[in-house]
């Protein structure tokens, strides 16, 4: 199976072509069901769509992709597409589509209970879930479920199938095998979402942040400012028995941060100090929880230290809980002393510090595009979108 490598576009772009999407389906479905165009017309080719309707022709293709999998229209090979055959309920007058073209038109999201990056990206994905006309169903998980709490979930999701399922890493893929399985069963389609880092089956796609990139951005910005001595502020992740021993050791303690920190730090000819500092992690369902007792006496370390950094990398809200220690215990900051974040939440607008964006709008429209498209070319590739992250410099 062939892979596709896809690099995102621009926000105002792809959030206009799912209002475009949204609007083409509603008028063509009440054309279909008012009888304009009746069972068997020809539908007009996509850059004719296009045309009529001012729209791209993305937009286009998907709407029709839409309307094809809510049966009201149906592609024949080498021939075009066609309004598709149905039957008027006089008791009801509402239309009775083909049943081999129905689908379930609920699209299940099982989600980190976690706040920040994640719940902004959750917000777009429903909002564009509803502009194109889906229903949602939400299963939060949490770090520390075992069979009792998943099972549950994954027999929702057999007896109920929906159109397609997005999920996050789930205890370092421990369940991907049942939901896989379900998945193929009933011909669901599987996205892995926004910062799902660990491998996945044959035939799930993906919509990732290129955090890597994101660290790589903001040492960038840091050493252009003149700073010799970084530190990277990372939390200790909790190692999953369950994980293979090479993916205990790849994703232990945010290494793709540190790759892209040490990638701008090795371009520059100058010498640099590099330095990691760890939120400790408190419990397995806490985590690394940057604003706990034991993480904030560790920051007020670090500030006090004589070897502090002049420049501190990491997630927004780590940076913030650093800047209120500082603030608590009346430490005199260096004149230069600077934050770059990860993340680009309310907290490094509130607090006024550098972040990257790691673009979780366009995650949602790349999500809702791999949804909707037509099944041919679906099944075609594995489809894994790497998101081009954006610093947002404030003063």
């Amino acid at each position: 199976m062939a892979v596709s490598d896809t690099q995102s576009v621009d926000s105002q772009h792809a959030l206009g072509d799912s209002t475009a999407v949204g609007q083409l389906v509603s008028q063509m479905r009440h054309a279909i069901e008012d009888g304009q165009l009746r069972p068997g017309d020809k539908v007009a080719t996509l850059r004719s769509l296009a045309e009529q309707y001012d729209i791209s022709f993305d937009a286009a293709r998907g709407a029709i992709a839409r309307l094809e999998s809510m049966g009201y229209l149906t592609r024949k090979r080498g021939s075009g597409t066609f309004v598709a055959h149905w039957q008027r309920n006089q008791a009801s007058n509402t239309l009775s589509l083909p049943l081999q073209k129905q689908r379930n038109q609920t699209v299940a999201m099982l989600l980190d209970n976690k706040v920040h990056h994640y719940g902004r990206f959750y917000d777009h994905l429903i909002d564009c879930l509803q502009l194109g006309g889906y229903g949602s169903s939400v299963f939060t998980w949490r770090h520390g479920w075992g069979d009792a709490e998943m099972m549950p979930v994954l027999q929702k999701l057999d007896e109920n199938p929906p159109h397609a399922i997005v999920v996050q890493q789930i205890e370092g893929g421990r369940y991907y095998e049942q939901l896989n399985a379900i998945a193929q069963k009933h011909g669901i389609r599987v996205v892995c979402s926004f910062l799902a880092n660990h491998p996945m089956p044959e035939g799930w796609h993906s919509v990732l942040s290129d955090s890597r990139t994101a660290s790589a951005m903001a040492t960038r910005h840091l050493l252009d400012h003149g700073h010799q001595r970084i530190g990277l502020v990372l939390h200790q992740r909790h190692v999953d028995p369950f994980e293979p021993a090479s993916m205990r050791k790849r994703w232990t303690g945010h290494s793709s941060y540190i790759l892209g920190a040490g990638d701008e730090v090795k371009r520059d000819d100058k010498r640099h100090v590099l330095s990691m500092y760890y939120n400790q992690r408190i419990d397995k369902i806490t985590g690394a929880d940057a604003s706990h007792p034991i993480n904030r006496a560790l920051a007020l370390q670090w500030l006090k230290s004589p070897d502090c950094p002049t420049a501190f990398i990491g997630e927004d809200f780590r940076l913030a809980a650093l800047l209120q220690v500082a603030k608590e215990n009346n430490i005199q900051l260096p004149d230069n002393f600077e934050l770059v974040g990860i993340g680009n939440t309310p907290w490094s607008s509130l607090m006024n510090f550098s972040s990257v964006w790691l673009r979780e709008d366009l995650a949602a429209q790349h999500v809702i595009n791999l949804i909707q498209m037509n099944d041919a070319l679906f099944d075609s590739a594995n489809h894994r979108i790497m998101l081009q992250p954006q610093l947002v410099k404030r003063p």
